[in-house]
């Protein structure tokens, strides 16, 4: 014969929900360490008593008995109040069993073997009289507890879909390859801005062991690689006049330099001669890195400068 864990009380789950609310407990979550554990103690409580209310209705030998409990056993998966709507039938129909076992049992053993089949149905029905009654009480019990375990029953036990990875970043109308450090990046910016649609995600790049630049369609942020959120600067490209590579030899070897000029007004295009107010220069780990974030912000602030000057059609022939 081969033993479930539905009829030992699954002393593997209770172990696991003991070990998760210990471990949730040393973490501070006293509700949560109290919620798995109640989810373990009550689904094992509901499997055993559910395991006794069988024996019993297989040793009452009422056929129909046992077919009533077979289908209010069906329904109390449903949710918490199904499970408590069961259990209180079950005890129900336990007791009237309990109450008609004798009279019901009798009269089918006459109805079947006459004299003898009265004998037959009188032990049958004092038998049930007992065993009924006994395992409406224990469907009872197993419908509480089950109860109990749904309405502790946490997000993840319940089956609940969990993300493995952030979302792709989407630009234009062609899909993309999937990219971990593009999603880091679209991430970020939703993180700053709020899930702003308005802001377009434009690059995310690497600049030192210290330093990461996220270039979107309204701003230039430099962020501190170590926390990954704390933005040591926020440069709108309307104030970004150009970006200048510089390439510096030293004893140790070439240093790649990214000048980005900035003014405190936005600058005229076309207009390069008025100095910038600062330029702060950003150390690259290479030219290639010091290239692309520079193509990268010149391609936000083409991009910009073209919504500022392009004509909304629909407004145009609104107009004429």
């Amino acid at each position: 014969a081969v033993v479930s864990t539905q009829s030992t009380g699954n002393m593997g789950g209770l172990f696991n929900a003991l070990l998760s609310g210990l471990s949730v407990g040393l973490d501070g979550d006293v509700s949560g360490m109290v919620k798995s554990v109640a989810h373990g103690m009550s689904d094992t409580a509901s499997k055993l008593s559910s395991t006794a209310s069988t024996v019993l209705t297989y040793v009452s030998g009422d056929d129909a008995f046992r077919a009533n409990r077979d289908r209010l056993r069906a329904s109390r998966y449903q949710s918490s109040s199904d499970s408590l709507r069961a259990g209180w039938y079950g005890l129900r129909s336990g007791i009237i069993g309990g109450l008609t076992s004798i009279p019901s049992s009798v009269v089918q053993g006459i109805n079947s073997d006459g004299v003898t089949g009265a004998v037959t149905g009188l032990a049958k029905g004092l038998i049930g009289t007992v065993a009924k009654p006994a395992a409406g009480l224990f469907d009872f019990a197993s419908g509480t507890t089950m109860a109990i375990t749904q309405s502790t029953r946490s997000g993840e036990s319940i089956g609940e879909v969990k993300r493995i990875r952030l979302p792709r970043c989407c630009s234009g109308e062609i899909l993309s390859v999937y990219s971990l450090d593009t999603a880091m990046g679209m991430a970020t910016l939703w993180r700053l801005n709020k899930k702003s649609r308005e802001e377009g995600f434009i690059s995310w790049s690497v600049v030192n062991t210290h330093l990461k630049v996220l270039v979107s369609s309204e701003k230039v942020r430099l962020i501190e690689r170590e926390s990954g959120n704390k933005v040591l600067k926020e440069i709108n490209l309307d104030n970004i006049g150009q970006c200048v590579y510089m390439r510096r030899e030293t004893e140790g070897g070439a240093e790649h330099h990214l000048a980005i000029q900035i003014y405190n007004t936005p600058p005229l295009p076309g207009i390069t001669h008025i100095p910038p107010d600062s330029s702060p220069r950003l150390n690259c780990n290479s030219q290639k890195t010091s290239l692309k974030i520079s193509q990268d912000i010149q391609y936000a602030i083409d991009l910009r400068r073209e919504a500022v000057f392009l004509v909304d059609s629909a407004k145009s022939k609104t107009k004429r």
